[in-house]
């Protein structure tokens, strides 16, 4: 019915649903609530009821109902504070926290728990909600706010130089964009590794001079692993990302060396992709001029090199006797597939901005298996192979699960816990006599979005 009237697919839609069942006083969730969109269009789902009225905010009148009884006022709360929050989803707003500071002043992040708190303040039980800068900034530009035309032009800008300065606690980047369309402003987002997860994410914007420059500070940080997002927002609401790993030791000194990688990554990788073997040289020449102390960086490129010089995989069987191991990444596999993109050896496959290389927990690795679920990867093995031995776990940046599995001979000789998290793991099985051998990543049972499994130096020894 609404196809047959507008372009949804243009649109920017609020779906209030009759889904709150009333059991007396007691309210029963029926359906979605949920939102997702941007600057060119979205969808959110909330519920409706007769008890929902901005009016009754203030109320501390009983009636109403969220996890038991509870006020009219309370009630609204929850469910209009909802209404905002997803209504912020399909404007293309992520999720995010407050940092420490806005809480006594502004109490909660619409984006973060702010749907909780809508209101509280009309009832004297707390601060209630507040639109940080990091959404504010966003809306600023979206077309239904500014009443512009919708952006027919992508961003494309790239980050071509950046810099840091690190203190405890804390750290400066200063970077430059170039490319199109014009951007007026980054929002950076500082997400805790820990906790699966971006309700956690702190954030930080700063303005987008002519020139492309911008200066924004990360703040907040305590010891962990962190995944930095910085989201350049373009004049017309259009907007990218561009996805980093960092981690802060227990001093609090933020070590970023892999956020000042991302140019020269994405120049390599651009070349190693375009097979322009010259340009990659010129590319890993200079970065050793530039940064000759970049020993991490310097080993990323020569790696790019040597997947441009890669010979085909060769057959087990060709593995020499005297050989006491053999790297499952670099062999010739009975079948493969993958649940999303090509099946790769010592590469992942390309996803927006990323680097395509191997990295769990902030730490690279050369010889591995993409496997994002449902992933499977079979050989058969020659005589005398006693045993496999690898590491395995989410690539850095997704935010799945998965479950990893061991089989030989269809029998299962391994199968990991539900891994949500990005720390490496090491496991060990006996393969002697085996003579059919699968590596496999299941989805966790809760659907295959993210989740970017990896095989991480998967090695028979005999």
């Amino acid at each position: 019915a609404l196809k047959s009237q507008l372009d949804i697919d243009r649109e920017t839609i609020i779906i209030f649903q009759q889904l709150l069942k009333w059991d007396g006083p007691k309210a029963i969730e029926l359906g979605p609530y949920v939102g997702g969109g941007n600057a060119f269009s979205g969808t959110a789902w909330v519920f409706d009821d007769a008890k929902l009225d901005p009016r009754l905010l203030a109320s501390t009148e009983p009636g109403g109902y969220y996890n038991g009884p509870c006020s009219l006022g309370k009630f609204n709360t929850h469910y209009l504070g909802g209404v905002a929050h997803e209504l912020g989803h399909a404007l293309g707003l992520p999720h995010e926290t407050e940092r420490p500071e806005e809480t006594g002043r502004f109490g909660s992040s619409l984006m973060g728990a702010g749907n909780h708190t809508y209101g509280n303040e009309l009832r004297g039980e707390g601060r209630g909600t507040f639109l940080s800068s990091a959404a504010a900034l966003p809306l600023s530009v979206h077309p239904l706010f500014t009443g512009q035309p919708k952006a027919s032009t992508p961003l494309t800008c790239q980050i071509t130089e950046i810099t840091a300065e690190t203190e405890p606690g804390r750290f400066t980047l200063r970077g430059q964009l170039t490319g199109g369309p014009r951007v007026i402003g980054v929002v950076a987002y500082s997400d805790p590794q820990e906790v699966p997860g971006d309700y956690d994410a702190f954030t930080a914007t700063s303005p987008v001079d002519q020139a492309g420059r911008f200066d924004v500070s990360i703040t907040d940080l305590k010891p962990g692993l962190y995944e930095l997002r910085l989201r350049p927002i373009g004049a017309g609401g259009d907007t990218t990302y561009f996805h980093y790993s960092f981690e802060v030791d227990a001093q609090k000194l933020p070590h970023v060396e892999s956020i000042l990688e991302g140019p020269w990554l994405r120049r390599a990788f651009a070349a190693y992709s375009a097979r322009d073997g010259k340009q990659l040289a010129r590319v890993v020449a200079e970065a050793r001029r530039a940064l000759p102390q970049a020993a991490a960086l310097h080993r990323k490129l020569a790696h790019y090199q040597k997947l441009a010089a890669t010979k085909p995989p060769r057959p087990l069987s060709t593995v020499p006797a005297a050989a006491k191991s053999a790297a499952l990444a670099d062999l010739v596999w009975d079948s493969a597939s993958t649940g999303w993109g090509p099946s790769l050896r010592n590469q992942v496959a390309r996803n927006g901005d990323a680097s395509g290389l191997l990295e769990v927990g902030g730490r690279f690795f050369e010889s591995g298996l993409y496997a994002h679920a449902p992933a499977s990867h079979v050989v058969t093995l020659t005589k005398g192979w006693k045993t496999l031995s690898t590491q395995y776990g989410l690539q850095d940046r997704h935010d799945g699960s998965a479950v990893f599995v061991i089989k030989g001979d269809g029998k299962e000789l391994f199968r990991s816990p539900k891994i949500t998290d990005h720390q490496v793991r090491e496991q060990s099985v006996d393969i002697d006599g085996v003579a059919r051998l699968e590596l496999v990543v299941e989805d966790a049972g809760d659907g295959a979005n993210s989740d970017w499994g990896v095989w991480l130096n998967p090695t028979l020894q005999r």
